[in-house]
């Protein structure tokens, strides 16, 4: 694992102070550990970006803290937390952990997908990532960089689990073996928008145009009948009613 060093300083600014501190360049950060007093400290941000948060290891590189002024004093550290602003993601404070060589502790580790899975090339499936980083328990120097699976082989429907993580007896996954890293899902259907329910108004008036339009074809079917300047056919009169019967004296 590569040996990071990095320079610190103690502090004693706070509040306001701590902006014209960022404006040097400089963060504000803290180091605790069981067997330690907290150490209030500030160190480069370039630096801090350049050898930590963009080596291999991230957050999980062993730290050689360095403290200026005090001969001897050098910390094997871990980056527990880096705080950020939440609008332009300026580092605003970092808290170290300080770690014992040899005592076992437990950390997160990066897990990274590699390849394209042939249910994505073939089927046009979709590569759903799920669990992102996984707890571990070991030894500072066997903390892996990263966790990589290869999701290459994966066909529609098929998933890849905790389980399927290759590592050491020297270090223990601490996360449940049937959780979900990744799954190759089926292409996404587009949704069919359902016809709007009519409303009872519009049922009625779409009854109403259907009996006046069968009428309208009735009468067209008795002109269609009718000879050639032929009078329209007259209604036969109506029967009249029987005249009452004389009654018999």
């Amino acid at each position: 694992m590569e040996k990071i060093e990095l320079e610190a300083k103690t502090r004693e600014t706070a509040g306001k102070g701590l902006k014209v501190m960022r404006k040097q360049g400089l963060i504000p950060a803290v180091v605790y550990g069981k067997k330690m007093k907290a150490i209030s400290l500030s160190i480069e941000e370039k630096r801090f970006v350049k050898t930590i948060l963009r080596s291999e290891a991230g957050m999980n590189a062993i730290v050689t803290l360095k403290i200026a002024g005090e001969k001897g004093k050098a910390i094997p550290v871990l980056t527990q937390e880096v705080q950020r602003d939440p609008l332009t993601d300026q580092i605003l404070h970092v808290d170290f952990r300080h770690i014992s060589m040899d005592e076992a502790i437990k950390t997160k580790v990066h897990i990274e997908l590699v390849g394209t899975p042939i249910g994505v090339k073939e089927s046009g499936g979709v590569l759903v990532h799920g669990l992102r980083e996984i707890e571990v328990e070991c030894l500072p120097t066997n903390i892996p960089d990263k966790f990589e699976i290869d999701v290459s082989g994966l066909a529609i429907n098929d998933s890849l689990h905790v389980s399927d993580l290759k590592t050491t007896a020297k270090v223990k996954i601490l996360a449940i073996p049937t959780e979900m890293i990744a799954n190759c899902s089926p292409p996404t259907k587009e949704e069919e928008v359902a016809a709007p329910v009519p409303t009872p108004e519009e049922v009625a008036a779409a009854a109403e145009g259907v009996v006046e339009g069968d009428k309208a074809v009735a009468d067209e079917k008795v002109k269609e009948k009718s000879a050639p300047g032929a009078a329209p056919a007259k209604e036969a009169p109506a029967k009249a009613a029987p005249a009452p019967k004389a009654e018999k004296k």
